[in-house]
């Protein structure tokens, strides 16, 4: 079985003489031997009144999200 072309890698290949990732990068990027870093969430504190929790969705954590979520839901049946 053939392995990647890129040097020091020794995974199969999968098209255009290059390994699964390899390949990924070079239609993503244009270039086999770009590494773009992975991205990390900021760690935000929930905008409700007195919670301290981690926000998760919306500024809200998860709790408060799934709260405000019910109220936008009953506020519409409510309407009709």
């Amino acid at each position: 079985m053939k392995t990647c072309g890129i040097d020091n890698c020794s995974k199969p290949v999968k098209a255009r003489d290059l390994c699964s990732m390899h390949h990924q990068r070079l239609m993503r990027h244009g270039d086999p031997y770009t590494v773009m870093p992975r991205r990390t969430k900021k760690l935000v504190d929930c905008s409700w009144i007195n919670c301290s929790s981690q926000a998760v969705s919306k500024g809200l954590c998860v709790k408060h999200y799934y709260i405000s979520r019910v109220l936008k839901r009953n506020d519409k049946i409510n309407v009709r």
